[in-house]
């Protein structure tokens, strides 16, 4: 008899747990689903540990929220929990693509480690601002009925106290609304970030190899494979692409990186969802630098070679010339999203100069440094 008193106590509590957690699921569905897809097929690196770090930071909330609200067994004290609950998965789901990434890159590489990768939006504020309302709207209706839904659902159990069929369509019942609901988060905050991407994967898949004309192509199919015209041949078949830089303001403008197995390096610009134009990303890092150690200037008629730089770092940069000879041999060795380390190294490889640059549009020297002898 005690034991089934406890276990009689312990059901409502358990199936809190389980509503919460499922509707953190369905909202984790809604908001990601189209990013592991998307992002995927368009071979876009370091997506997926963000995207589990903030599904299972989703249901873990709102396992606790049901939890504590089954516990607590008051309409009140439901709604108000349901309504901080809410508001912590609109911080995750708002933050995932930021802080999230940036997480993923600094465990990715320990140099990256403190740099501010993928900066918070302030624009995503406002689309989260928009998502929130429907989604704490729905979340404090949910809580409001919380104790009246596990009541019926723990009456609707079989002799093990697990749901039936009826009990398990009560259960489910709200998921729906609660996907619904992910969905326009996605909407609103992860599509923008979503879209350029699938531009630059669409433009270099068919575009590097298409025989025709590439501006009537786009004309065609509402691609701009036009864009990698100056660069297509360089390409090669194997490709990775990384977001470099992001600023959804008025005209929402993303940097895609993309990495070629054959050592090519491009950088795509896509404004409000239309792939502007690509571009050799090399040339500031490594032509650009190779001139301002020997010169002090980038190369005249290297429009895409020039930097910003401050005078002091120009001059001990100079000052190293005799270091690293006439023609030093310049490497990237690392990109973190708009963040780039470049190693230039003497022709015998004696003498190596390690410099950080942000910034893709402009592009500024951040510091250089004598790299330590290995």
């Amino acid at each position: 008899m005690a034991v089934q008193e406890i276990e009689s106590r312990d059901q409502p509590l358990q199936l809190g747990f389980l509503s919460g957690a499922l509707a953190g699921l369905a909202l984790a569905l809604g908001a990601w689903a189209s990013d592991a897809v998307s992002l995927g097929l368009s071979h876009v690196r370091l997506v997926y540990p963000s995207l589990i770090g903030g599904t299972l930071a989703l249901v873990t909330l709102g396992g606790l929220g049901g939890w504590l609200a089954a516990r607590l067994e008051r309409a009140w004290a439901g709604l108000l929990i349901w309504l901080v609950t809410g508001g912590l998965m609109m911080l995750v789901i708002g933050h995932a693509p930021y802080e999230g990434r940036t997480l993923t890159v600094w465990l990715s590489d320990f140099d990256s480690w403190g740099l501010p990768v993928y900066p918070f939006d302030v624009t995503a504020g406002t689309g989260m601002a928009l998502a929130g309302f429907f989604t704490l709207l729905l979340f404090g209706i949910l809580g409001l009925l919380q104790t009246y839904r596990l009541e019926t659902i723990a009456g609707e159990t079989e002799q093990r106290g697990r749901p039936n069929a009826r009990g398990w369509f009560m259960l489910l019942l709200p998921l729906p609304l609660v996907l619904g609901v992910g969905l326009i988060n996605d909407s609103v905050v992860n599509r923008p970030l979503r879209v350029a991407p699938r531009q630059v994967h669409e433009a270099i898949r068919t575009g590097r190899t298409y025989e025709g004309d590439l501006f009537k192509l786009s004309l065609e199919k509402g691609v701009n494979y036009n864009a990698i015209k100056a660069v297509r041949g360089q390409m090669s078949e194997e490709f990775r692409l990384t977001i470099g830089e992001s600023d959804l303001g008025v005209a929402d403008t993303l940097f895609v990186v993309a990495d070629f197995d054959n050592g090519a390096w491009i950088t795509c610009r896509v404004v409000a969802d239309q792939l502007q134009f690509c571009y050799d990303a090399s040339q500031p890092y490594l032509r650009g630098l190779s001139a301002v150690i020997a010169t002090g200037q980038a190369p005249e008629d290297c429009p895409y070679c020039r930097f910003s730089v401050e005078d002091e770092l120009r001059a001990w940069l100079q000052g190293q010339a005799g270091a690293l000879g006439e023609v030093p041999r310049v490497r990237r060795l690392a990109q973190w999203g708009s963040y780039v380390k470049v190693e230039a190294v003497s022709p015998d490889g004696g003498y190596a100069v390690e410099c950080l640059f942000h910034g893709l549009n402009p592009v500024r020297l951040e510091s250089c440094s004598v790299a330590p002898q290995k």
